[in-house]
């Protein structure tokens, strides 16, 4: 599966990422949010580095299913 820079590779939902919108990287939520540890380590290993998680998944609640593919 081909990763989408617009949506989390969690979720499938958008990701509300400030640099694919061509805003200016300080200006993205991400960039004062805590992560949370295993939010990351959960993105799959062949999606990571493709595209940002949306908030709700950063924070930690994010699905154990596989991400939706719209």
């Amino acid at each position: 599966m081909t990763a989408d820079p617009l949506r989390c590779p969690l979720c499938g939902q958008s990701n509300q990422c400030a640099i694919t919108a061509g805003l200016a990287p300080e200006s993205c939520w991400c960039m004062t949010a805590d992560i949370a540890p295993g939010a990351l380590a959960a993105i799959p290993e062949a999606q990571r580095r493709q595209s940002c998680l949306c908030p709700r998944c950063a924070s930690g609640a994010f699905p154990s299913a596989a991400p939706r593919q719209d």
